[in-house]
C-alpha cells in the first residue's frame, strides 16, 4: 500500500467518524436498534437451544436410550424370533468404541390381567443393575419403587395402565404372552411400582420386569433384543456409524434415537425455522432502520460531497465514506448486541425460565416447566454474520447515489 493509498483511507475513516459523532443522537438510534434487534434473537436462540436440549435429553432418558442396537427389522416389527443370539460381540464392540454406559433388554408383547379387565402391552425385560446408566426410569416411578437385582416375578405399571387394569402396589397381575416358540404362556406377577411421570408413552402401554425373569418366562436365557446406549448428544452420529462398521455383517440395526423417532427431529427443525423467520423480521426491521439512516445522512450532505468532489474527491470515495459508516454502526451495534443478549442468556441460564405459569403441565411432551437457555457459538456467529452483511447492503444505495452527484449540482441545490 503506497502513502497516497494510506492517505485516502485515513481520510474516509476520519470524515465518516467525524459524520457519526456529528450526529449522535441519529448514529446512536440506529445502533441501539441493531443492538435489541440482535439481542433478542440471541435470547430466542439460547431459549430454543434450552427447551431443545431440555425436550430431548428427557426424552432420550426416559426409556430409549441415544442409540439402540436391535436385529436387522426388529424396531419395525418387534418378534423374538429377532432376537440377538450373541450379546457378547456386542459388548465388545462396545467396549472398543469406548462406551461404558449401556443396558440390554428383552422386548415382547403381551396381555396384562387383572381380576377386572386386560390390556394390552409391551412387555419389556430390564437389567436393574445397568439400566441407571442409560435411563432415569427409576426417578420417574412415583409410587412403589423400582426394579432390584433379587426381584422375581415383579412388575412395574405406568399410571394410566395400573388405573386402567384398577390394581394397586402388592397387587397380582396376570401377564398372558408368548414364548421364542410360539407356545402361548402366562405368568403371575407382583406390581411393585406405578409410573406417574404424566410424559406421553410412559404412563401407558408398558409392562417392566427383570430381564432374567422374562428371559426365564419366554425361554431366552442369554439372549437379548436391544442393547441401549446412553451418550453425549455430539457424539451421537460418529458412535453411531463406529458401531456400524464394527457390527457390519451381523444382521444388527445401529439406530440413533432420531432415527427410531424422526418426528421428534422434525418437530426441532420445524421450530427452527420459526426462529429463522424471525431473523428475516429482524433484518428487514435493521436493514430499513439503516437505510433510513444512511438516506437522511447522504441527503442532508449533498453540498459537503458537492465540495468534496469539487476539490478533486471521486466519486469512489464518497462511496467509501458511506459504506464505512454503515460498517461501523453495524459492527458498533452488533457488538453491543452481543454483550446485551449474552448478559440476558447468562442471567435467564443461572435462574431458568419457568413456563409452568403459561402453559401448566409439560410432563406430556418431556418438558420441564424450567427451562435454562443455552447460547450456541455457530447460531450467534450465523446471526452476527447476517445482520453485518445487511447493514452493509443498507449503506449501499445511499452510496451509489452519492457516488452519482454532480459537483455543482451538489453545491446548487444542498
Amino acid at each position: 500500500m503506497n502513502q497516497s493509498t494510506s492517505t485516502v483511507i485515513n481520510t474516509i475513516l476520519t470524515v465518516a467518524l467525524r459524520n457519526l459523532l456529528a450526529h449522535r443522537r441519529r448514529t446512536f438510534l440506529t445502533i441501539g436498534a441493531i443492538a435489541v434487534g440482535l439481542a433478542s434473537l440471541i435470547f430466542l436462540w439460547g431459549f430454543n437451544e434450552g427447551l431443545h436440549r431440555n425436550m430431548l435429553g428427557n426424552f432420550q432418558d426416559a426409556i430409549i436410550g441415544s442409540i439402540q442396537i436391535h436385529h436387522q427389522g426388529f424396531f419395525q416389527h418387534p418378534e423374538l424370533s429377532k432376537a440377538i443370539a450373541n450379546p457378547q460381540k456386542v459388548v465388545e464392540a462396545l467396549r472398543q468404541a469406548d462406551v461404558s454406559r449401556y443396558s440390554m433388554r428383552l422386548e415382547s408383547f403381551g396381555l396384562a390381567a387383572s381380576d377386572i379387565t386386560t390390556q394390552g402391552v409391551m412387555l419389556i425385560g430390564m437389567d436393574p443393575l445397568r439400566e441407571g446408566e442409560v435411563t432415569q426410569l427409576g426417578k420417574r416411578i412415583g409410587i412403589g419403587r423400582f426394579l432390584a437385582p433379587e426381584d422375581e416375578y415383579t412388575l412395574i405399571l405406568g399410571a394410566t395402565t395400573a388405573n386402567n387394569l384398577q390394581v394397586k402396589l402388592g397387587d397380582e397381575v396376570i401377564i398372558i404372552g408368548y414364548d421364542r416358540f410360539g407356545a402361548m404362556l402366562a405368568e403371575s406377577f407382583t406390581l411393585i411400582g406405578i409410573i406417574t411421570s404424566g410424559e406421553m408413552g410412559l404412563d401407558k402401554g408398558m409392562a417392566i420386569t427383570t430381564l432374567a425373569t422374562l428371559q426365564e418366562m419366554v425361554d431366552m436365557t442369554d439372549r437379548i433384543t436391544t442393547v441401549v446406549i446412553s451418550s453425549e448428544e455430539k457424539r451421537v452420529p460418529s458412535l453411531t456409524a463406529e458401531l456400524e462398521a464394527a457390527l457390519q455383517g451381523d444382521e444388527l440395526e445401529v439406530m440413533p434415537w432420531y432415527s427410531m423417532f424422526p418426528v421428534m427431529k422434525e418437530w426441532v427443525t420445524l421450530h427452527n425455522g420459526f426462529l429463522y423467520l424471525f431473523l428475516g423480521v429482524v433484518l428487514f426491521i435493521v436493514l430499513a432502520g439503516e437505510l433510513n439512516t444512511m438516506l437522511i445522512s447522504m441527503l442532508e450532505r449533498t453540498r459537503e460531497f458537492g465540495v468534496l468532489m469539487a476539490i478533486g474527491t471521486t466519486g469512489y470515495q464518497i462511496a467509501g465514506i458511506l459504506l464505512v459508516e454503515a460498517v461501523v454502526i453495524g459492527i458498533v451495534g452488533i457488538l453491543s448486541g452481543i454483550l446485551l443478549g449474552y448478559v440476558i442468556v447468562l442471567f435467564s441460564s443461572n435462574y431458568g425460565i419457568d413456563l409452568s405459569i403459561l402453559l401448566g403441565s409439560t410432563s406430556r411432551f418431556y418438558v420441564d416447566p424450567l427451562i435454562y437457555p443455552h447460547l450456541k457459538l455457530d447460531h450467534l456467529g450465523i446471526t452476527s454474520g447476517v445482520i453485518l452483511i445487511a447493514s452493509i447492503f443498507a449503506g449501499l444505495y445511499p452510496a451509489w447515489r452519492a457516488s452519482m452527484l454532480q459537483p455543482v449540482e451538489a453545491i446548487r441545490n444542498g
